[in-house]
């Protein structure tokens, strides 16, 4: 059975072509009103769309081993009807065009993603992160409630807000109250899933943003054997939450495996860095839904964007922290609740940013870690270490944090003590949000390091951070569910 014909690039759901550009000529324009039709074997779906200025329409493309589709050109409808079966002549997905010639002569086409797809419905596990793993899939998910399940959104219209990749989800639509996308598989391997995070809003009738949510689709199952590991009595994820792999063995998967980060009490992720050794501060590449760059924005708390409405409008937006903040992101109404109680696994809260059962861990999680093995000088660019207790282990990646007064990413360890930082600093730190709450604005932190000179480190738990870092974060599931 043939698999998915690749698609390299995301289609717009309208592409207009002008064959002439003669001032005499006149233009056109053909829309569907749905980027792409998802079905099972032998099934059928119509799909309206509509036309200006055509007198005519035709298809000039459809998938291999398809039947054509049929238009009503009195309804502006398009019957598309898939294969019941698959052999080595007839391909799963592809393209229907769509070709109008337009009264004065030209033509206008418009192009359509078709496939035979599984659909899975994630609205009933509501959650700010969504962990997709299965390649070539249509996901659906509520977007008509936040993460919550519950709080109420008004959403008129959905986007990608920024991608990790061009095309990382695509066809990202509202449907029927809830967003509609779709994820293809590794273009070397089309056993995978496309590898990457996303961010999708969700928009108002005035077009304001008003809620979005993480996709983080990756290779991964929490649930599988090597998916979890139980530390402390907690049930914890053996990777950071967004990372997409958890292996230090070379550079590439260092960099996989960094995941995103965090401001204490925010739930949208910030991307990591562009290369393994972080402690240049460079972002990695992202990209809106039609695939232009975007960019990460700073801005100092103040009483302006020091809100969490502002918070959520922005989600793109780093809101450093200013002394006149306590070093808060938040400018005055700081709150110890924003995310779960850290002695409370049994709650989330409509702020967390982990997936459907899995909350961000509390700091009793990491007590009495110690690391496995003895370190080496060869372990100096591991960027991580394997810690554990009472016989259960997992890799703990050294991805710094992005610095609280300017986002900066940073994971160069720098003690307290150093004389010279050319021949002391130190080449990671390890740095992990818990929910845990200090005294004023700051929040419990697990802190390790590697000293290079030494070849040693240490760790520590409960380190007091001041909450506009943006750190990693570890989920670990939640109880009684």
């Amino acid at each position: 059975m043939k698999r998915f014909a690749g698609l390299v690039c995301a289609v717009m759901a309208t592409v207009v072509l002008i064959a002439s550009c003669s001032k005499d000529k006149e233009s056109g324009k053909i829309t569907f009103d749905s980027p792409a039709v998802f079905l099972q074997p032998g099934s059928e779906a119509t799909l309206g769309f509509t036309a200006s200025n055509i007198e005519s329409f035709s298809i000039t493309s459809k998938p291999t081993g398809w039947n054509d589709p049929i238009i009503d050109e009195a309804n502006h409808t398009i019957t598309i009807v898939s294969p019941v079966t698959f052999d080595d002549d007839v391909v799963k997905s592809g393209s229907v065009i769509v070709a109008g010639k337009v009264h004065g002569g030209s033509t206008v086409s418009a192009t359509l993603f078709v496939g035979v797809v599984n659909t899975v419905d994630m609205s009933d596990e509501p959650a700010n992160s969504y962990l997709v793993s299965a390649q070539e899939t249509n996901y659906l998910f509520d977007a008509m409630h936040k993460g919550d399940g519950v709080t109420s959104l008004a959403t008129a219209s959905v986007g990608v807000i920024w991608q990790s990749q061009t095309n990382q989800v695509q066809y990202v639509e509202l449907k029927n109250g809830k967003v509609s996308f779709y994820v293809a598989a590794d273009s070397s391997d089309e056993d995978k899933i496309k590898e990457g995070n996303a961010v999708i809003g969700a928009y108002n009738a005035d077009g304001t943003l008003i809620w979005s949510w993480h996709i983080w689709a990756a290779d991964y199952n929490p649930e599988a054997a090597d998916g979890s590991v139980d530390l402390n009595g907690y049930t914890m994820m053996t990777r950071s939450l967004g990372a997409l792999a958890s292996d230090n063995s070379t550079t590439a998967k260092i960099l996989a495996s960094y995941g995103l980060y965090y401001q204490w009490g925010r739930k949208d992720p910030f991307i990591g860095p562009s290369t393994y050794q972080a402690s240049n501060g460079s972002s990695a590449s992202m990209y809106d839904g039609g695939g232009s760059r975007v960019y990460l924005k700073t801005v100092a708390s103040s009483t302006e964007t020091g809100t969490m409405e502002y918070a959520v409008q922005h989600p793109l937006t780093f809101i450093t922290g200013v002394s006149a903040s306590e070093n808060d992101w938040l400018w005055s109404a700081h709150s110890d609740g924003l995310w779960s109680p850290d002695n409370n696994v049994g709650s989330k809260t409509v702020n967390d940013p982990c997936p459907y059962g899995w909350r961000v861990a509390p700091s009793a999680a990491f007590d009495g870690l110690s690391i496995v093995g003895t370190p080496s000088e060869a372990d100096y660019n591991k960027y991580g270490w394997t810690l554990g207790r009472d016989g259960a282990e997992s890799l703990f990646i050294a991805a710094g944090r992005r610095r609280y007064d300017n986002s900066a990413i940073l994971n160069v360890y720098n003690p307290v003590t150093v004389r010279s930082v050319a021949d002391e600093a130190q080449p990671w730190e390890g740095l992990y949000w818990t929910t845990g709450t200090q005294s004023g604005t700051k929040s419990s932190a697990f802190h390790f390091w590697f000293e290079k000179k030494t070849a040693t480190g240490g760790l520590e738990n409960g380190v007091g951070y001041a909450r506009a870092n943006g750190m990693s974060v570890r989920c670990v599931k939640v109880r009684n569910r």
